[in-house]
């Protein structure tokens, strides 16, 4: 499928696939016959999303958004880890359930009977006070596991359950935006304050995380704009980034890139990439390609799908039966990949800095 047909069809309806969320509907499976209003919420480290669903139909009757107010505590997961780890948990916990409060009250008269949340790891411990003690050294791995719901807000609330210490269930969510494609073999690329990838291999997954920053967040090293046109720019010297920006930009790119590329070693070829995440609507395979965050040889496989996260909430609250047993088999066979203990992740991290795309071909890459 073209990608700007990708880009569009949450607008023209024509192709009935992963629509981006403003007429959500499933595809290649039965919406489960159910009545009432349920709430998606994407809680990411730097915005928070809400969305009010009809779950009889499936339409988006509202939106919500606000930036995480636990940035007073610093713009990334690292620093909020320390700041819970010296005394400041309840105070995050605080901070993130009363502006959630807050985006609920935006949508009364509605009152939703349930809610999906999926967020982060380090986020959902945020939310439900959880000790990030854990989260904080090696091997950084979360201590507890997640209940099916929580009674919070008012509400049942479904938690997507995280892969991996730095791969949360915004990538859970996410692979359950995708796989009614039924691709056999797809990567997923989550551009956020952490690098979140995924490669699904027929049943199987293989995870990593590398932390980006905050150049691929919405509202930051403008991340609004067309990320090649700023890459273009950057080349010319007419950029009108900071210095401060454009060094963001090219360590997020870097880290990812070299991510991806240990990540799919001596894998198959690929049925599809999909880029999520709040860059992952305005950035298409070209762009990606033409700052080198992806290689040449996967542009025609690369697919935009913007908030996959929220995606997978939604679909959660429209089918949580069938969700609910995808989501199963996903956590069923999970390997990590540790980047930073990694022998090659320093060495094609420096190979990857430029903006300049390599100019011979990336090896196992078809």
């Amino acid at each position: 499928m073209p990608n700007e047909c990708m880009r569009d069809c949450a607008t023209c309806g024509k192709c009935g696939k992963l629509p981006l969320l403003d007429s959500f509907r499933l595809t290649g499976q039965t919406v489960e016959a159910r009545t009432g209003f349920g709430v998606a919420v994407d809680l990411g480290t730097t915005s928070v999303v809400l969305a009010l669903v009809d779950v009889s139909s499936g339409r988006i009757m509202a939106r919500h958004s606000f930036l995480n107010p636990q940035r007073a505590y610093g713009p990334d997961v690292i620093s909020r880890i320390n700041a819970a780890n010296n005394g400041a948990l309840a105070e995050l916990q605080h901070l993130i359930t009363e502006s959630i409060f807050t985006g609920l009250d935006s949508f009364k008269p509605y009152q939703p009977g349930e809610m999906v949340v999926a967020g982060n790891t380090t986020m959902i411990h945020l939310l439900l006070g959880l000790s990030c003690s854990s989260l904080g050294v090696s091997p950084f791995k979360p201590i507890y596991k997640l209940d099916q719901t929580y009674p919070l807000f008012g509400s049942n609330v479904t938690i997507p359950c995280w892969l991996a210490g730095f791969v949360g269930g915004d990538v859970t969510a996410g692979l359950l935006h995708v796989l009614p494609e039924r691709k056999e073999r797809f990567l997923l690329i989550d551009l956020g304050t952490n690098g979140e990838m995924a490669y699904y291999d027929r049943g199987r997954l293989t995870v990593t995380a590398t932390a980006a920053g905050p150049a691929f967040e919405s509202g930051q090293s403008g991340a609004s704009e067309t990320i090649g046109e700023l890459a273009r720019l950057v080349k010319t010297g007419d950029s009108i980034l900071t210095h401060k920006q454009v060094s963001e930009l090219q360590l997020a790119k870097s880290a990812v890139r070299s991510g991806l590329e240990i990540l799919l070693e001596n894998q198959p070829p690929l049925d599809a990439v999909y880029l999520a995440g709040g860059i992952g609507t305005a950035m298409n395979a070209q762009d990606a390609a033409c700052i080198g965050l992806i290689p040449p040889e996967l542009v025609d496989q690369t697919i935009a799908v913007g908030n996959a996260s929220l995606g997978g909430a939604v679909r959660l609250l429209l089918a949580p039966s069938r969700t609910a047993e995808d989501m199963k088999r996903l956590l069923a066979d999970v390997t990590e990949i540790n980047l930073a203990a990694h022998p090659r992740f320093n060495d094609l991290f420096m190979e990857h800095m430029s903006f300049e795309p390599p100019t011979t071909p990336t090896p196992g890459f078809q």
